[in-house]
């Protein structure tokens, strides 16, 4: 009988970390992720380095920066000599599974010990078919990579178990089979709806941005939420049956259960569409645990990593982590454990070389090329729509506030502009003018 902990890994496609439905979202209606958090722990400021799906789950294998372990785009490669989240836990003695997406170089897969539907690449129909004995499986991709798990969870297993599930929903084209769609009209727009960016951030037209028609229109936004609250609904129902089957074969409580994405996505916040961009609804991720130990309804407000989840994962199971100069992952098992408060001092983020963001607890930087800068306060504004160091807040008027007033948003953005220019002198990554 086994009495280690197994581990559920459940990663979804363009999933921003708002939209988990529950009270602040009462659009969105996700009963089995809800439960998920209402007995676990979450944790709501959790990112990524780089908001792209490549090397975003590079980061979640390697536990390393995408900016340190070789893929920072597409059609990349991690590098060959470091040991893989599936390799580490395989070593230890378990049995490693893998189903769905797979967005990263295809000789990686040989590090879990069985896959099964795997689908390579993205961007796709999520109408699949994959070749199986004695006939080929046709259906949509959630409920296929669903049932494989649902397979894999009901055999009888003399050892630990890590199953790897990886959605590519809600990824476009966001087609939510029928029943799941919510009436558009009924759809809120988003705080900071814009109908188009207000300056050049160095990527504008990739191809995400051309999913709809500039400016972007409020009746045209919606229409794309509700395709996307369709996905994650229809999702939801899938991680669901993934769950039912964990309990009926008896292993619930001896399972590490964890669910996070690659990355957001912006679906009309500030004027964008994709995820291709440092807003706080493209680089911050989903982070949920539920399992033996994990507190229940508790949200952790630190800073950290998806790539966290890597030494996270170690820590909790008992496998050592991989010691080499490149792990940048840090276990928060002495956070779920109430032994400490405080994870990372600042959470650092890149895109190309378009944008570079560095933010800790309250103030957020963005670096764009040609000099341009962001400052927000994304403690008292989440949404990001109030940019403190626009060039108007510092016309001296002597009738209402004098120049020096601002002061401290120049010493907070200086401050963090040096931790910036620091972590980009130490994986060398500066920001350049163009692409």
């Amino acid at each position: 009988m086994n009495t280690r902990l197994n581990v559920l890994l459940l990663c979804a496609d363009d999933h921003r970390a708002d939209a988990l439905g529950g009270p602040t979202h009462p659009i969105l209606h996700t009963p089995h992720l809800r439960a998920l958090i209402e007995n676990g722990s979450h944790f709501p400021r959790t990112y990524t380095t780089v908001p792209v799906c490549t090397p975003a789950r590079g980061e979640i294998l390697s536990g390393c920066s995408a900016m340190q372990n070789g893929v920072r785009w597409f059609n990349q490669t991690l590098n060959s000599d470091l040991p893989l989240l599936p390799q580490t836990l395989g070593e230890a003695g378990y049995q490693t599974f893998f189903t769905g997406k797979w967005h990263n170089d295809g000789g990686r897969q040989s590090r879990y010990e069985r896959t099964r539907r795997v689908f390579n690449g993205g961007m796709m129909s999520h109408q699949m078919r994959f070749e199986e004995d004695p006939a080929p499986v046709i259906g949509f991709s959630s409920e296929l990579f669903a049932e494989a798990a649902c397979d894999f969870l009901g055999e009888q297993h003399t050892r630990p178990w890590f199953c790897h599930v990886a959605f590519t929903s809600p990824h476009d084209p966001r087609t939510p089979p029928d029943g799941f769609r919510p009436d558009p009209r009924s759809v809120p727009i988003p705080p900071n709806f814009m109908p188009e960016h207000p300056f050049d951030n160095g990527d504008m037209t990739i191809r995400d941005e051309q999913l709809e028609a500039w400016p972007r229109t409020p009746q045209a936004i919606q229409e794309h939420l509700a395709d996307y609250y369709g996905m994650i609904e229809h999702q939801d129902a899938q991680i669901g049956r993934i769950l039912q089957a964990l309990e009926a074969s008896g292993q619930a409580d001896n399972t590490l259960v964890i669910y996070t994405s690659d990355h957001g996505l912006a679906i009309g916040s500030h004027g964008l569409m994709g995820k291709e961009n440092l807003y706080e609804h493209s680089v911050r991720v989903p982070l949920i645990l539920r399992g033996p130990g994990i507190p229940r309804a508790k949200a952790f407000e630190v800073l950290c990593y998806a790539r966290d989840l890597f030494a996270t994962i170690c820590g909790l199971t008992g496998v050592p982590a991989p010691r080499h100069e490149l792990l940048e992952s840090r276990d928060l098992k002495a956070v779920l454990c109430g032994l400490e408060f405080h994870h990372r001092d600042a959470i650092y983020c890149v895109y190309r070389d378009a944008m570079r963001m560095a933010v800790t607890q309250r103030y957020k930087l963005i670096l764009y090329p040609e000099g341009k800068r962001q400052l927000f306060d994304v403690m008292s504004d989440p949404h990001e729509t109030c940019d403190l160091l626009q060039a108007w807040r510092y016309r001296s008027n002597e009738w209402y506030r004098a120049p020096e007033a601002l002061d401290p948003y120049e010493n907070i953005a200086r401050d963090l502009n040096e931790r910036l220019l620091a972590w980009q002198t130490q994986i060398g990554a500066p920001l350049t003018e163009t692409l």
